[in-house]
Order: C-alpha cells, then sequence, then structure tokens
C-alpha cells in the first residue's frame, strides 16, 4: 500500500498574523518616538568639546602651577623654621653666658671711695673800697669819683622797689652830680621803673643847659623821686632812651641786675647801639659787694664804652 505524501508548511496562517501584527507593532512605536531621537542624544559639537578639553587642561596647567608655588612656600617656611631653631639656640647660649658674666661681676667686691676732704672755708670777702678819682688828669671835673670831659650828660637813675631802701644814698649821689654842673654844661635825669615808666628832668626829656634855674628846678625833682620808686628795672630800655638824645657821656646809677634782657645780651646790645660815641659810666648803689652779678654788669657795659665804675654803699 502506498503511503500519502504530506505537504509541510513552516509558517501557519496564525504565524504571519502574528508576525505581522509585531511588525505593525514596532513600525508604529518608532513612528511615535521618531521625534524624540535628536533629544536623547545631545548637541554639544565636536569643536565646543575640543575647545571644553581645551579649558580644563589650561585649568589643570594652572592648578599645578600653583600647586608648585605652594610647595615652594612650604619650603621656604621649613628653611625659616629650621633659622629660627638655629637662632633660639644661639640666643639661649648668648643668655646662659650673660647670667654666667653676671654671676661673676656679682661676687667681685667694689671698695668704698676715699673720703673726699672737706675744703677749707673761704676767706671773707674783703669790701670794695671806693676808688676815688683824681681830677688832676686834665679832666673838666670830677663826679662821684668819675672823671669826664664831657659837656653833655645823661643821668640814668634805677627808681625800681628795691631803691627804696637806698633812698638817702641816690638823692645825695643825684645832688652831688648836679652840683659839679657848670653853666656850659648841658643834662638831663631819665628815671627808670617797670613797665617801662619814665620821669625825666626836664619834663620833656630833652637836655639842657645847666644855669641856676635848671640846677635849681633839678634839686626839687630829686628830693621828689623816692616817692614814685617802685616796680622792676628796665634797665636796657632806659639806656636806650639816654642813647637817642646823643649825649656826650652817660652816667648809670642801679642797685640791681635789669629783668629786660640777660645782663650780657644788654652790653652788647647797648655797645653796638652807642657805637662809642658817648663814654657810659656807672655807679653801684647799696650793698653791691654782695651782688656779683650786679657788679660784673655795670663794670662790662663801662669797660666797653670808654667809661669807669664806682660803687657808692653810703
Amino acid at each position: 500500500m502506498k503511503s500519502r505524501r504530506r505537504n509541510i508548511s513552516v509558517f501557519s496562517i496564525s504565524a504571519l498574523d502574528l508576525f505581522a501584527a509585531a511588525l505593525g507593532a514596532f513600525i508604529l512605536i518608532v513612528l511615535v518616538l521618531f521625534p524624540y531621537y535628536k533629544l536623547g542624544g545631545t548637541d554639544v559639537s565636536m569643536e565646543e568639546l575640543e575647545d571644553l578639553v581645551q579649558k580644563r587642561r589650561m585649568a589643570a596647567s594652572t592648578t599645578q602651577s600653583e600647586m608648585a608655588q605652594i610647595r615652594a612656600i612650604q619650603a621656604e617656611i621649613r628653611l625659616m623654621e629650621k633659622q629660627y631653631k638655629s637662632t633660639k639656640d644661639n640666643m639661649s647660649t648668648v643668655e646662659a653666658k650673660i647670667r654666667e658674666v653676671l654671676k661673676q661681676t656679682a661676687d667681685i667686691e667694689i671698695p668704698d671711695p676715699p673720703p673726699v676732704p672737706k675744703p677749707d672755708p673761704k676767706p671773707e670777702p674783703k669790701p670794695v673800697v671806693e676808688p676815688p678819682r683824681s681830677v688832676g688828669r686834665g679832666v673838666e671835673f670830677s663826679i662821684l669819683g668819675l672823671a669826664t670831659s664831657r659837656k653833655d650828660i645823661a643821668i640814668v637813675v634805677d627808681m625800681s622797689g628795691s631803691m627804696r631802701s637806698h633812698a638817702g644814698n641816690v638823692t645825695a649821689a643825684l645832688n652831688e652830680i648836679v652840683d659839679q654842673m657848670q653853666p656850659d654844661n648841658r643834662f638831663v635825669i631819665i628815671g627808670y621803673r617797670g613797665g617801662p615808666t619814665y620821669d625825666t628832668f626836664p619834663s620833656g626829656g630833652r637836655m639842657a643847659n645847666a644855669d641856676a634855674t635848671m640846677v635849681r628846678g633839678a634839686k626839687q625833682f630829686i628830693d621828689g623821686l623816692p616817692r614814685r620808686f617802685g616796680g622792676g628795672t628796665p634797665t636796657q630800655n632806659a639806656m636806650i632812651q639816654a642813647l637817642n638824645l646823643r649825649p656826650q657821656a652817660i652816667i648809670l646809677i642801679s642797685d640791681g641786675q635789669p629783668d629786660d634782657g640777660s645782663p650780657a645780651s644788654i652790653v652788647t646790645n647797648i655797645t653796638n647801639r652807642n657805637r662809642g660815641r658817648a663814654e657810659i659810666h656807672t655807679v653801684a648803689i647799696g650793698k653791691y659787694t654782695q651782688d656779683k652779678n650786679l657788679t660784673l654788669f655795670l663794670q662790662a657795659i663801662a669797660a666797653r664804652n670808654r667809661g669807669d665804675f664806682v660803687g657808692r654803699s653810703r
């Protein structure tokens, strides 16, 4: 008996349907997702990527340079720490030596200095003898022992408060000067005290001839001076007032140092202003032997202006 031939079918109708359905579904999914394809990728171009890579390389290079600087600074810090430690060790050694020297010096005994012998007491100064001046030297006359041949004379008298204790001596000296005046003499009296304030005779402060009327008026002026004594001793200003009158001689009478400048500067200033035109004679009133500075001041101003110095203690 002959066997029946079979036809074998790889795909059945059902398989084809299934395959066709799967393919359609895939196509449909592709069509739906296609618009989102580019969104899922990247928009960065190759140039932008290269630029980004270059920037990152530069940043890395900068970072390496900064790290190198940091390492150099760290090396300097370590070196400084090493030097500081060495210096500290040296200072410790020096301090130890100083302590040792101080200890050694503390053990040294310093002997007491020998006693200083007391100086012998100074002898009492001898009183200055008022030097009488001779009138036999061809001079015109002698005033209080001051010899002069000058005709125009300015008498400058200290009227400070300290002169109250010498009032009788002052008036006696002034009267003696006025009594020596001759008719061909001219004179003026300038009294000065703190301020400066001036009392002058004649009242205008100008020199006048020494006639009998002038002499009588001068004596009345002299008698009233002690009632106006008071204040300081502006000697420099008074001497400038006298020099402005251009006298041939000035007689300065005072019992104390000036208070309108240092004595040395006043001597220099008056000498420069005078320029050798007038003789300047000085008279120390009272206890001048106990006032060395007054005596030196009056002696210096007389010596530098062709004058003489005398003291009048009574």
